[in-house]
């Protein structure tokens, strides 16, 4: 039985809080899934929490015109005193780009109000590092361009696929760190 079944289940007992608990743990180990995302904010609605409704549809795939939805995102919005403080309700916990397509829309809008108010906003797990060149992780990502893998059949392609010498040299990093480390631990431990 998973995790939506036995919330479900508290939900048929009327045990709404623990079914709200259930789910609020189950993000933890599965931050995007729109099943735990739409149960929570259902068991919201049950609560009579409309707003943290909206923060949780506010990251799934359900349309802005669906009523229900809608009016919970007006809530979350009425709730806000501005748009970072809407943005600090959010249950996000992944990157935006595992979160749906009407999801990372409503986060690049969310963003760009955030930033026309003169501040600035990155979801928390979208992280940018820049090097001494300027360069960010998004350009690491894999393009059709300048790849050898993509004349075979099957090749994989998209924004999230990664080229087999960036995943080598992913892993390098890597061990490398874990040695490092390793090393460190050994070294006070032992020294």
């Amino acid at each position: 039985m998973d995790v939506i079944d036995r919330a479900q289940e508290d939900l048929a007992r009327g045990d709404t809080v623990a079914a709200r608990d259930r789910l609020v743990r189950a993000l933890r180990r599965n931050p995007a899934s729109p099943g735990i995302l739409d149960l929570l904010a259902y068991t919201h609605l049950v609560l009579g929490d409309r707003a943290a409704a909206g923060a949780a549809w506010f990251l799934t795939d359900k349309s802005d015109d669906d009523p229900t939805a809608s009016a919970a995102f007006a809530a979350l919005e009425k709730q806000s005193r501005s748009p970072l403080t809407l943005a600090a309700a959010l249950p996000i916990r992944a990157p935006s780009d595992w979160y749906p397509t009407r999801a990372r829309i409503r986060l690049e809008r969310l963003v760009a109000t955030i930033e026309a108010n003169g501040q600035h906003w990155v979801p928390p797990r979208d992280v940018v590092y820049f090097d001494e060149d300027g360069l960010n992780s998004d350009d690491f990502y894999h393009s059709d361009a300048d790849s050898d893998e993509a004349d075979f059949e099957g090749a994989r392609s998209g924004p999230n696929h990664r080229s087999l010498r960036q995943r080598a040299i992913a892993a390098t990093i890597v061990i490398a760190i874990a040695a490092t480390s390793a090393s460190v631990v050994l070294a006070l431990v032992f020294g």
